[in-house]
């Protein structure tokens, strides 16, 4: 059985900017509207549901919830040097210099803030908060920089 949830339509959506090091244009400082897509796979459970859409929206709602109109920044990047000063953020790569209000910034735990990157740390983050049932087989998390455009992430839970 496989389960689908689209951000599009179920509103897990959110909005960010971030930029690329030495990615052409993706280098310049752009944003997106991005939204997930969730696929579950499995067997149905004794109540003859794969699992609870409610729980798994919310808590990817809670996740993206805190990235929503942030600068996303790589929080172990090895192509910029990243500065916490006071109240600023400053960031530092070949002969570019930005600086950002601390709490416009989300610190993301990846190298580089792509959407391959991205789908990793949300579905890290969700894995965090909800442990799978036994019936749950793989989840894939797909992170869409628009629609139609995006990378997914996939976890097998069970083999």
């Amino acid at each position: 059985m496989k389960i689908q949830i689209d951000g599009w339509i179920t509103n897990l959506r959110f909005s960010a900017s971030h930029f690329i090091p030495f990615h052409g244009k993706c280098q310049r400082l752009h944003g997106h509207d991005y939204a997930l897509k969730i696929t579950v796979e499995g067997d149905l459970g004794e109540d003859h549901m794969l699992f609870d859409f409610v729980e798994i929206k919310k808590i990817f709602r809670e996740i993206i919830e805190k990235i929503d109109h942030h600068v996303i920044l790589p929080s172990r990047s090895r192509y910029m040097d990243i500065q916490e000063l006071e109240a600023r953020v400053i960031v530092s790569f070949q002969d570019k210099e930005y600086i950002f209000p601390s709490e416009d910034v989300y610190f993301m735990d990846v190298e580089v803030t792509t959407a391959e990157e991205i789908s990793r740390y949300i579905m890290e983050r969700f894995l965090n908060s909800f442990t799978p049932g036994k019936n749950i087989e793989r989840i894939t998390v797909c992170v869409e920089e628009g629609p139609g455009q995006g990378a997914c992430y996939e976890k097998v839970i069970k083999k």
